[in-house]
Order: structure tokens, then C-alpha cells, then sequence
């Protein structure tokens, strides 16, 4: 069930149109860039409005993709896909290409692979999707289907493994911090605390954020962090009744709250029919990026039938009876920079499915006329209404 959440975010981007570079002038850039002299206080509670935010949201390909071939002479590259201190590309969960992670340069050339599947040092079980995280030292961590998480350094030599059961390892609620622990949520764990900071052996160091009454045992919350000592945290997936960001130390204080004014963002019993974040990150300037998926009326109701036929809906339906809610918010001042609202399934075609840590780049995966799957880096861009 919680895996299935968590590729349901990671799908559910929100779609935007394509622009070159000469459609934006740096002049109405600086508009959309918020305000730093804003700083709020620790311990402060501020409201989001909803008044017209001044900016829209774009995105800007940038001419890099890492390409498939059709020799099959290197691996192709993966729909996990993580970025190093050196402009280097890692790439895992490619089709046809189990247990392999590959590296391409900063131009998008495939550079190596390694990895394979096996129980062996360095090596990967068949079972599930692989988790990729790269450290600020450059160190590759990966969890793979079987629990497990290894260590690669820089140039990609083994390192270690350990049992992944108490680092928990999914993408979207996992951060390697700067002092080499990882900051996990996923309240199964301990069903009193929404996180905990363990070393990468699995020894629990803290565990902090007390779990509110009535929230479902997969707590999970949404966590973006760009280094630092501070994160912040989405509402919980499951039982989240509140559209509210919050961001915490890592000593476990809750520092800074933003509740956005948004009275349909209320749990609906189930996670299908219940607004919930798909994705959220923060950049190293303070630029919070949100994603909000929405289930409408109509698809609420379908959701219901579909379950007196003891039937799930169809995808197609999903998507056309699904909205996305694409925002940022400039952390600083709580300022809502932008909010575009879209039919959720254009999201595969348009939306990157992530962001590279600290930054507005991220990436899309796609399959060419050929048949060939690439990726394509891409900038999201804040340009004024």
C-alpha cells in the first residue's frame, strides 16, 4: 500500500507550458523571485493567502537528455534519477536493465554502470524499484526491493551494506543529511513520532515530531531539505487534514509553520479521493515547490461506484477527473509566489517527476518515436502574469 502512494506521487506531476530562452527577460525574473528581506520569526504561524500570486509557472528545457541506444552497447537510462556536486547524472530502474545504476556526464553522455543483480558486495535484488540518493560528499547511497542499502563512493567503488528496515529509504520522505545520517518519515516505524535521524547501519540517534490523534500508522509526511540544519514537512499522506508546511530542526524543534488557506484540502477517508502533496522541495534560496494532487467531485464519485463493483478506476479516469495544484512559496516572507492549476494527466507528458536537491532542475522521462526511453533535464522558470 505505501509503495503504491509513493509511485502514485512521484507520477502525479502538474504540466506546464514549454518556453525558450529568449521568452523570459531577466528583468521580470527579479519580480518572481520573492522578497529575503522578510524574514520570519522561529516559532511563528503564517497564513498563505490566496490572493492572485504574481508570477506563472514555466518550464525550460535545456538541451541536455541521456539517450538510449539501439545496440543496446550501454544501459539506458532509468526513471530514478539523481544529480552529483559534479554535474554528473545517476540513473536507475531503467526496463530491461535490472540492479544496473549508470552514470552520464554533465552533457548527458553515458559514462559507466555498475551495480547488477545478486547478493553479492555491490549488487542488487530483483525485487521492487531502486531508491537513489548522492550525499554532499558525492557518496551514492541506494535501497534496493529488498530492503537493503549500499554505500558507493564518488567513483562509484562499493563500500558497505546494511539492512534498509530502519532507514526506511523511499524517495520523497528520505534525506541524506550534511553529516552523513538520514532523516527519514514513515511513522510505521515508531506510530508515535512522524521522524527519526539514524545512521546508514540503521542505529536510531533521535526520533522527534509527535503524531497528532486519528492520523493513519502510514504517517508518512513529504520531506524536502537542501542542506543545512533545517527541512520541511508536507501534511502526512495519509490523514493529512490541512494544507500545512513546517519546517523543522534537525535537533527536532518545530522552527516555522505556513498554513495556506485552502478549505478544500480536507481527508476524505481514502487516499485516492483525499487531496494530498505529490511532491514537495525546497531550494537552497527558500523557495518552497509544492504539488498538490486534487481529486474532483465526479471522481470521487466513480471512485465509489468503482468500489461496489469491487473495481478500481481506470487509469485514463483517473487522470481526467484529477486535478493538479502546482505552487511555490517563497519561504522568507510567505509570500505565494505561484499557483496553476491543470488536468493532472498531462502531467506525464509536461512535469518533471522530481527536482535536483537545492535546485529548480529536474527531470522528465520520456520514449522517443523510436521507441527509445531518454531523459530530459528541464528548469522551472517563475515568469510574471
Amino acid at each position: 500500500m505505501l509503495q503504491r502512494l509513493i509511485l502514485a506521487a512521484i507520477t502525479l506531476a502538474i504540466p506546464m507550458a514549454l518556453i525558450r530562452p529568449d521568452d523570459v527577460e531577466s528583468t521580470g525574473q527579479s519580480q518572481c523571485r520573492g522578497n529575503p528581506g522578510r524574514g520570519l520569526p522561529l516559532g511563528s504561524v503564517t497564513v498563505v493567502g490566496d490572493r492572485r500570486p504574481p508570477c506563472r509557472i514555466e518550464f525550460r528545457e535545456t538541451g541536455i537528455r541521456l539517450e538510449a541506444v539501439a545496440d543496446g552497447s550501454h544501459p539506458d537510462p532509468g526513471r530514478a534519477v539523481v544529480r552529483d556536486s559534479n554535474g554528473r547524472y545517476i540513473t536507475a530502474n531503467a526496463p530491461g536493465w535490472t540492479g544496473v545504476v549508470t552514470v552520464w556526464d554533465a552533457r548527458g553522455r553515458h559514462l559507466s554502470s555498475f551495480g547488477g543483480v545478486g547478493r553479492g558486495p555491490g549488487e542488487f535484488t530483483v525485487r521492487g524499484r531502486m531508491n537513489l540518493f548522492v550525499d554532499r560528499r558525492d557518496n551514492v547511497h541506494v535501497m534496493d526491493g529488498g530492503f537493503m542499502w549500499s554505500v558507493f563512493s564518488p567513483e562509484h567503488e562499493f563500500q558497505w551494506s546494511s539492512s534498509a528496515y530502519a532507514v526506511t529509504g523511499f524517495e520523497l520522505s528520505t534525506a541524506i543529511l550534511d553529516d552523513g545520517t538520514v532523516l527519514s518519515s514513515e511513522s510505521a516505524r515508531d506510530q508515535s513520532r512522524y521522524f527519526r535521524v539514524v545512521d546508514t547501519t540503521g542505529a536510531v540517534q533521535r526520533t522527534f515530531g509527535p503524531v497528532e490523534g486519528g492520523v493513519s500508522q502510514w504517517a508518512l509526511r513529504m520531506i524536502a531539505y537542501a542542506g543545512g540544519e533545517t527541512f520541511w514537512a508536507g501534511p502526512p499522506l495519509e490523514g493529512g487534514d490541512a494544507y500545512v508546511l513546517e519546517e523543522w530542526g534537525i535537533d527536532g524543534k518545530l522552527r516555522r509553520t505556513l498554513r495556506r488557506e485552502a478549505p478544500w484540502f480536507r481527508w476524505a477517508g481514502y487516499g485516492e479521493i483525499s487531496p494530498g502533496i505529490s511532491l514537495l522541495h525546497v531550494t537552497h534560496d527558500g523557495l518552497l515547490y509544492v504539488m498538490v494532487r486534487r481529486p474532483t467531485e465526479d471522481y470521487r464519485r466513480e471512485f465509489e461506484r468503482a468500489q461496489q463493483r469491487g473495481e478500481r478506476v481506470p487509469r485514463e479516469a483517473r487522470d481526467g477527473l484529477t486535478e493538479g495544484l502546482f505552487e511555490v512559496i517563497d519561504t522568507r516572507s510567505g509570500e505565494l509566489l505561484a499557483s496553476d492549476l491543470h488536468p493532472a494527466g498531462w502531467a506525464r507528458e509536461f512535469a518533471p517527476r522530481s527536482l535536483f536537491r537545492g535546485s529548480l532542475t529536474g527531470y522528465r522521462y520520456k520514449e522517443g518515436d523510436d521507441g527509445l526511453p531518454f531523459v530530459e533535464i528541464v528548469r522551472v522558470e517563475l515568469v510574471p502574469r
